[in-house]
């Protein structure tokens, strides 16, 4: 598997600001904002494209004079995250738009957003979870 060196506490507002963008969305029920999924997608591809790691990690860091080494991870769990995350929001933001199970799709939307709040202020991301647990069996 192929590692990388990630921010801990990168990651953590990472995912926290995700978490926010889509609990207010949730609260003020604006559909477009449900799009942050869009912004989760990228950083599946890469941490390189992952915004609010990139503005923590190079800006709030040096503002904030944490010194705070690299961990090393495995850059399919961040994927795989990222991803999660971004389609489940993806899927709310579809239903939304055409109109469909309006109800599930704000739920969805609520439970992506408190499970990236667990993930961000605990650093406990069930996503994460489940990649180890798939890792594990389709391993064998």
């Amino acid at each position: 598997m192929q590692q990388c060196l990630i921010y801990d506490n990168s990651l953590k507002f990472s995912r926290a600001v995700y978490g926010t963008l889509a609990l207010v969305a949730f609260l003020i029920h604006n559909h477009w904002l449900v799009i942050v999924s869009g912004l989760m997608i990228l950083g599946a591809f890469s941490v390189k494209l992952n915004i609010p790691y990139q503005f923590h990690a190079l800006v709030l860091r040096k503002l904030l004079k944490k010194k705070a080494e690299p961990i090393q991870k495995v850059s399919g769990e961040l994927s795989f995250a990222c991803g999660m995350g971004g389609s489940l929001l993806l899927i709310g933001f579809l239903l939304l738009y055409f109109e469909k199970f309006v109800s599930f799709a704000w739920s969805l939307v609520l439970i992506v957003a408190l499970l990236m709040f667990l993930a961000g202020f605990t650093g406990v991301c069930v996503a994460s979870l489940m990649y180890a647990v798939f890792k594990k069996i389709f391993k064998r």
